[in-house]
């Protein structure tokens, strides 16, 4: 006995929201309203979009119970029924083959072995079932004013009714609209109010008294300036050139030197030719104190000493102790060096090289470090890479 499974389905999904199918997945329907395409022109009925997810297994028992009923058979004959079903539908999908359920869409499986639902064009809201979109178009309305024309006064109020009729029609004058009256001539704002002649007098004097008191002013300056009160750029000139220059020692211990050669003549001429032998000596004496005098101006004269103190440039030095294959045997040795508190030198290149660094001014140095290491580690294979 065949049954149309996928009829079933189109059926059901009419009346319910949502449709399992035992071993295979479910349908579930989204309600939408009616809605509105003003660019295409179109109103849409109430619909029911269909997804398709093949996770909902679980029976829910509605296919089962309409498949028993309208073929009069037990729930279990339509239970395998359905099976043979999902088994065929599965074997088409695995074989990358499109399975069509009609009226309702179909199903396809991706690159990722997931099933996909194409839905059909079919509305399942049963209470929108067949309605087609309905299609409008805008109203074009002319929006033009026709004038009419202004009727002929009659006499008496009176004006002759439409041809072959003789009932009067009366009409009523439009209230003449009066002529709006003239602007005034003048507005009396006070923000803007005409300024008046005793004002234009007032600040005539200002601006005349402004005047005078900068022309005071001028006349003021030029006078002190011709008197000689205010200094000018001569006579500060002139100060500088009078004023005489900061004293330094070098030049107090020259003015003595001058000052003491000027004493020695005065006293020359002052004293008898008796006394010359006396004279000659105490010249002797100003000579020796001249000559101090000298040296210390060319002490003072000489520059400082800027040549700084000879340093001893310190250079870099890398002992390798070992170079070994496994990396666990040298983060041993490297832990074992870091707790004596050597400065680690590393470097992975044809194994694992391990060493350590340090400064040094005296070659002997390197000499000592070696052997200190040589006892610390009992590596006889150390060398030096860099100095």
């Amino acid at each position: 006995m065949h049954i149309d499974i996928a009829s079933h389905i189109e059926k059901l999904l009419f009346l319910h929201d949502t449709l399992i199918i035992p071993s295979f997945g479910g349908f579930t329907a989204m309600r939408a309203p009616a809605g509105v395409d003003y660019v295409g022109g179109a109103v849409t009925p109430p619909s029911k979009t269909l997804t398709f997810n093949e996770n909902l297994t679980t029976d829910d028992g509605i296919l089962v119970d309409d498949i028993a009923s309208a073929n009069h058979i037990t729930a279990e004959e339509a239970r395998r029924a359905i099976q043979q079903f999902v088994d065929q539908t599965q074997l088409q999908l695995n074989q990358r083959e499109i399975v069509t359920l009609p009226g309702v869409g179909r199903l396809y499986k991706n690159y990722v072995q997931k099933i996909q639902f194409l839905p059909d064009a079919t509305n399942f809201h049963a209470g929108s079932y067949g309605l087609p979109p309905l299609q409008f178009s805008p109203i074009a309305r002319s929006r033009e004013v026709i004038e009419k024309p202004a009727a002929a006064p009659a006499s008496n109020g009176i004006t002759s009714g439409a041809a072959g009729t003789s009932e009067p029609v009366k009409t009523t004058a439009a209230p003449a609209i009066p002529p709006l009256p003239p602007p005034p001539a003048f507005i009396n704002d006070p923000y803007h109010a005409p300024r008046s002649s005793s004002g234009q007098i007032g600040t005539g004097i200002g601006v005349g008294l402004l005047l005078c008191i900068i022309a005071f002013g001028v006349w003021w300056w030029q006078h002190n300036k011709t008197n000689g009160t205010e200094p000018t750029l001569a006579d500060a000139q002139q100060e500088q050139t009078d004023s005489p220059p900061a004293s330094s020692p070098l030049s107090k211990i020259t003015d003595i030197a001058k000052l003491g050669n000027k004493e020695k003549d005065a006293t020359k001429s002052e004293k008898p030719r008796a006394e010359k032998e006396g004279d000659d000596l105490n010249d002797e004496v100003e000579e020796a104190a001249a000559k101090k005098v000298e040296v210390l101006r060319r002490q003072n004269e000489a520059p400082p000493s800027t040549i700084p103190p000879s340093r001893v440039e310190e250079r870099q030095c890398v002992l390798i102790i070992a170079t070994l294959r496994d990396r666990t045997n040298a983060d041993r040795l490297i832990a074992k060096l870091k707790g004596a508190g050597y400065d680690v030198y590393y470097r992975q290149r044809s194994g694992h090289q391990v060493g350590i660094q340090f400064d040094y001014t005296d070659p002997k140095k390197i000499q000592e470090t070696k052997a200190e290491l040589i006892r610390f580690t009992g590596e006889k294979g150390i060398f030096v890479k860099q100095k």
